[in-house]
């Protein structure tokens, strides 16, 4: 499209241009205003369906979730009372001709508030220590592994690490003691119950099954790449 002088246009010619402009304008606008309209109406009609659906897969995994536990049930009770399992062991797992299933619980960190104090114990042995390089890098380090997790909880993991600093390298400090004081108030919380399910195809390789709705694949038919970043 050629370039407008506007110095170039009569003033008829400049007045038809702005209502030609203004036009074109309120032509998008109202477009926009029905695709707002025909978006709302698409979801009125699709969502309820789709919930409906959904509704029902969730209910088909809470029944077969429950139908594995109520079936390995006194399998599982037997397997402890033979074998002398603690309760400590969060998963089993049941492997026969191909076909493998794990169920258990998982576990989230949890401290109980005597882990306050010993953060403070941490804290008030860092801030002794000399204003150096050094310290600094220690001070840095051990704070990293202080940070808590999006639940304000400590990383049971990086718990152990500071212990391993206390104990090779500050040992009988505020900073041991501090450390001890944390891994006793170590409270795991149980999260929720899970179960795992895998099967060996005719090539031997070990698949496993989706039992969430992340997991399963989608038709290869299906293309959703419309929805997908575009390189600019």
């Amino acid at each position: 499209m050629a370039n407008i002088n506007l110095g170039d246009l009569t003033a008829e010619q400049k007045k038809q241009l702005a209502e030609q402009l203004a036009a074109e304008k309120l032509a998008e606008k109202e477009q926009r205003k029905q695709n707002l309209a025909t978006l709302e109406e698409m979801a009125k009609e699709q969502l309820p369906s789709v919930i409906e659906q959904l509704t029902k897969a969730s209910e088909a995994l809470q029944s077969a979730k429950e139908f594995a536990f109520r079936s390995f049930e006194q399998y599982l009770k037997l397997k402890i009372e033979t074998l002398g399992i603690t309760s400590v062991q969060k998963s089993h797992t049941i492997n026969v001709d191909g076909r493998k299933i794990i169920i258990g619980y998982r576990v989230t960190d949890g401290y109980d508030d005597n882990a306050g104090y010993g953060l403070a114990l941490v804290h008030k042995f860092l801030g002794s220590l000399a204003k150096d390089e050094e310290s600094a890098k220690l001070i840095k380090s051990i704070n990293r592994l202080l940070q808590k997790n999006a639940k304000g909880d400590l990383d049971s993991k990086k718990v152990l690490e500071l212990a391993k600093i206390a104990n090779e390298d500050f040992p009988e400090t505020e900073f041991q003691e501090g450390v001890e004081m944390i891994q006793g108030a170590y409270k795991p919380r149980m999260s929720k119950w899970f179960i795992e399910a895998t099967q060996t195809d005719g090539q031997g390789v070990e698949r496993s099954i989706p039992l969430s709705i992340t997991s399963v694949n989608l038709p290869v038919d299906l293309d959703l790449s419309f929805l997908l970043p575009k390189d600019e």
